[in-house]
This record gives C-alpha cells, sequence and structure tokens, in this order.
C-alpha cells in the first residue's frame, strides 16, 4: 500500500499508527506533505518517508520496553538545552503555538487535531519524550494552558504588527530556529498552495536561506539577495515578489509573525517599489477599444471570442474559466428555493479559497458557457500535471491571440479584461464590497469563500452583471 493521498492536486503521505503507538505518542495518524503533483514521484518519496514511519514507531516501541544501553558516542549525542535556553524559548513558543492553533479552529476537523495535540503535550508534561519531538516538560504545562486558555476564549495576549504594516515597538526574538523547524513550517504552508508556487518557494528557500539561523541573520540574506539581484538587473517587481514570498513563510516560524522587509535603505526602498508597481500597473482596457478587439477576434479567430467575451462580462480570470469543464455549468438551489444557472468559479489551491463562488449566468451566454467549458478536452484519469499543462496552454493560446490584436507597449493583456469589469460594476453601482464578491475577493485575512458563497440568494450580483452585460454586447 501506497498510504498516498491527494488534496488540491498535490500528495502527501498519510497512515494510522499501530494502537499502541498511537496511545504513547498521543495522536492516531502521521501525514507529511510531499510537495508534487506527480503520483510517480510521490511513489518514489512515500518509500523515504515510510522509513522515518517506522524508524518513529520503532523508538516508540523501545521507549515502552524502558531505557536501553547507549551505544552512540558522547560526542555525537545531542545536547539538552539549559533552563534558561528553556525559559528564554517560552514566550516565542507559545506566541506560535497559539498562532498556530488559533488559525486552525478555522477549518474543519480542528477539535480531533487538538484533542492529539493535548494528549501528546500531556505526554510530555508528564515527563514521556516521544519520539521526533524534544520538548521541556515546563514548555509542554505551559503550551497546554495556552491550549486551555485560546479554547475558552481568553488566548494569551501578544504586541502585534500595528495597521498598515509598521513594525511593533517590541524587541525582535533572537531565538535561533534549526533547520528542522523550518521544514515542518514549510510541509504545513505546502499543504495550502498550489503545485507552482511550491516549486517556486523550495527553490527560493534552498537559494536564499540558511539554518540554523536567528531571525537577523535570515533577514540580512533575504536583503542580500535583494541587493545581487538588483545589481544583476532583475526587475523591482520581480525582486519584491522573491523577497515578499520568503518573509511570507518566515513569518510562520514559531515567534517570527513580526518579521517585515526594512524601509531605510537604497536596496529597502528599490524592493518596495516594486510592490507598488504591481498595484499602478493594473489598467483596464477603454471599454469602445475592447469592443473592437472582441469584433475582430470573431471575424479573425471566431474559436476564442466566446472566451474573451466570458471573461469580459463576467469579470474572470482567464485560468478560472479555462481549467473547469462542462460540470463547472448548473443549477444552484438558494435558501428561499430560487433555481439557477450559475458558474461555479474555483481556483485550485487552499490560498485562492476566496475566488471560489457561484456566478449568475444570464440564459442567452449558457451556449457559450458550455463551448468554452467543452474545450477542456481531458480524460476523467488525466494526472494533476496533464491537467496543468492543458489549463496552461488554453491560456496561453487565448492570451497570443488577443494579445497580438491589442498590441504593444501599454501594459494591457487579456487579464486586463477583469479590471475593465471591476470599472463597469462601479458604474452600474456596485459598491466596493459587492465588486469584491462578484471578483472573488474578500476583505484581508478573511477565511470564508466569499460574500456570495453558501446559499445566499444571487439577485444583486445578477442584476449587476445583467447591467455589465448590456454595456458588452457579443
Amino acid at each position: 500500500m501506497s498510504y498516498l493521498a491527494r488534496r488540491d492536486g498535490r500528495y502527501s503521505y498519510r497512515r494510522r499508527f499501530p494502537a499502541d503507538v498511537a496511545a504513547l505518542i498521543g495522536r492516531n495518524e502521521y501525514r507529511k506533505a510531499l510537495g508534487t503533483a506527480d503520483r510517480s514521484e510521490a511513489l518514489r518519496l512515500s518509500h523515504a518517508v515510510s522509513v522515518e514511519f517506522d524508524r518513529i514507531c520503532d523508538e516508540a516501541v523501545a521507549a515502552l520496553a524502558g531505557p536501553q544501553p547507549s551505544t552512540e558516542p558522547a560526542a555525537v549525542k545531542s545536547q539538552a538545552p539549559t533552563a534558561a535556553e528553556v525559559l528564554g524559548n517560552l514566550d516565542a513558543m507559545v506566541r506560535g503555538f497559539t498562532l498556530n492553533i488559533t488559525e486552525r479552529m478555522q477549518s474543519s476537523g480542528w477539535q480531533s487535531e487538538l484533542e492529539w495535540r493535548r494528549a501528546s503535550l500531556e505526554a510530555h508534561a508528564n515527563g514521556t519524550v516521544l519520539p521526533g519531538l524534544d520538548l521541556h516538560p515546563v514548555t509542554a504545562r505551559t503550551l497546554l494552558r495556552a491550549l486551555d486558555d485560546t479554547l475558552a476564549g481568553n488566548p494569551p495576549r501578544f504586541d502585534v504588527p500595528a495597521p498598515g504594516g509598521a513594525a511593533p515597538t517590541a524587541p525582535v526574538s533572537s531565538d535561533t530556529v534549526t533547520e528542522a523547524v523550518f521544514q515542518s513550517v514549510l510541509d504545513d504552508y505546502y499543504e495550502g498552495v498550489g503545485p507552482s508556487r511550491v516549486s517556486k518557494i523550495k527553490s527560493l528557500t534552498r537559494r536564499v536561506l540558511a539554518w540554523p539561523s536567528t531571525q537577523a541573520e535570515q533577514l540580512e540574506r533575504v536583503m542580500q539577495y535583494c541587493a545581487e539581484r538588483l545589481e544583476a538587473g532583475g526587475k523591482a517587481t520581480s525582486v519584491h515578489g522573491d523577497a515578499a514570498g520568503l518573509i511570507t513563510v518566515l513569518r510562520r516560524v514559531p515567534g517570527w509573525q513580526s518579521i517585515t522587509l526594512p524601509r531605510a535603505g537604497a536596496v529597502a526602498r528599490a524592493v518596495r517599489s516594486g510592490g507598488g508597481m504591481n498595484v499602478n500597473q493594473r489598467s483596464s482596457i477603454p471599454l469602445d477599444r475592447m469592443l473592437n478587439l472582441h469584433t475582430e477576434m470573431k471575424e479573425q479567430v471566431r474559436g476564442h471570442h466566446s472566451t474573451v467575451v466570458l471573461l469580459a462580462r463576467y469579470g474572470l480570470r482567464p485560468g478560472e474559466l479555462l481549467q473547469e469543464g462542462p460540470e463547472a455549468l448548473g443549477y444552484r438551489v438558494d435558501i428561499l428555493g430560487n433555481r439557477e444557472l450559475v458558474f461555479k468559479a474555483a481556483l485550485s489551491g487552499g490560498k485562492n479559497a476566496a475566488a471560489r463562488r457561484d456566478i449568475p449566468v444570464h440564459a442567452d451566454d449558457a451556449g457559450m458557457f458550455r463551448e468554452v467549458l467543452a474545450g477542456l478536452g481531458l480524460a476523467k484519469d488525466a494526472t494533476p500535471v496533464q491537467r496543468d499543462r492543458r489549463i496552461r496552454q488554453r491560456v496561453r493560446n487565448v492570451s497570443r491571440v488577443f494579445n497580438r490584436l491589442l498590441g504593444e507597449g501599454d501594459g494591457l493583456s487579456l487579464y486586463s479584461q477583469r479590471h475593465t469589469c471591476a470599472d463597469l460594476l462601479r458604474v452600474v453601482g456596485a459598491t466596493a464590497e459587492e465588486v469584491g464578491g462578484v471578483l472573488g475577493h474578500t476583505a484581508a485575512g478573511a477565511k470564508a469563500t466569499s460574500i456570495y458563497g453558501g446559499s445566499q440568494p444571487l439577485d444583486r450580483p445578477r442584476e449587476l452583471l445583467e447591467k455589465v452585460r448590456a454595456l458588452i454586447p457579443s
């Protein structure tokens, strides 16, 4: 048995512990993200993970049997932390633990996960050394108290960054973090992002970061990498994207939640300017020009005409439309019993959960939707790699034709139609929240899917989209 599980197109290794092992280590299942969407690669990686699983089980059984004479040379034994180190790391451990469980409580199944966490902490608090985790009893008892306080609605209070991303006034923790701790952080991060993001972050972290390290040392490495990229002629937008990705994963390290890019210095200003450029470049295509492009597309490349019209009328991302098959168009019954034809828009990956929403479809557009959705043409047993390749091919084909007709020099693209739709929604009276609901945006930090998700009536988005549709004739 391979013990592979697939979620959002990526594989992980999941295997139940034997009952005696589970009772000792305080959890029933072993789980590790493999970071790949390719089944062959996942199978290869699962063999190495199986060895780690067996090692944990063997050590647990050995612990039950009692202490055994050690044959390991004293020079290579791990050194136990001093009392000063245990107490010095306590605040960072509690902060990271509290933030982690608070975030977990927003997803389904959190109760069972916190049960085995409690059992594991209780074992450590009672002096049981569990395989794969070295936790001092004082730390375990402190984390248990933090868990109980958080579940009771009284979590420990910590200094948080000020609005606008300003750095906190509290001193930055200088605790050293090991590679093993960071790898567990990465594994957790990979569970919520797509394959391309996993590949990007893997490459960046291997190239830039080094362990063990303090927060200040890692930030220095990130800025050194940015300086070298800029000196080599890298674009500020690209360098800013890399730096932001690294900071995102470093903030998940326990005690490092306040890490941020510096504001002073030439390199810092250049990197931050890249983030500003990303915002300013989101231009819309003027309506008259976009309609002329639709006419040219219909006359010259009729096969893509339906795609570009639907992207403009409904404000869809190109990948959002072109990744779906016929099953994405169907009927939805709202809380009042109204039956409505909708397009189920959904970007893959937990990071894009806010994009998932039901979009009411005008009856006259149903034929175009069916035409476009039939073009995916993937077999039911297609692998995630084959699916990803096909979606990218479809987006590339439409973009190439559209951009050729659009011309170069003004920074516009096929995606710019989405911004045109956003502007038209405002023209017809949509509020900022309603524009976000139609486009699949939510307030920063929101974990809900969309303000138009669930079974709420779609009267208002339907009304707004019909007015936009009237401005974009076929």
